[in-house]
């Protein structure tokens, strides 16, 4: 049987940065006051953010709902830009949230400072 790899748990700064590739559903509440989830790309995660890559704009200041492996994470879109795939959302997480690393940690990690 094919054990998942686990990747060791960061013991850096909070503030360092990581490349990752994982995949969450998020969801968020549309300008219309609908519930709109779709799968996101976890491109970059650091203590208190992310860098999400999702196929639909996420306007700024929109309330997301991460669903992590380990329960639910709040987040506030705190940038949205167009790139050549999507679209990359910056969150930053609320701060009584657990986060990466102890709740939440992608199997594959690349520091930031050697990418």
């Amino acid at each position: 049987m094919h054990k998942p790899r686990r990747s060791k748990m960061p013991t850096t700064n909070p503030d360092d940065r990581f490349l990752c590739l994982d995949m969450l559903r998020v969801t968020w509440i549309s300008a219309s006051g609908r519930a709109t989830s779709e799968c996101a790309i976890v491109m970059e995660i650091w203590g208190s953010g992310a860098v999400l890559q999702t196929e639909m704009a996420i306007p700024k200041e929109s309330t997301l709902t991460l669903a992590a492996p380990n329960g639910p994470v709040c987040a506030k879109v705190t940038a949205c830009d167009r790139d050549d795939y999507g679209f990359l959302i910056q969150m930053a997480v609320d701060t009584s949230e657990r986060w990466f690393p102890n709740s939440y940690c992608p199997a594959d990690l690349l520091p930031r400072s050697s990418a």
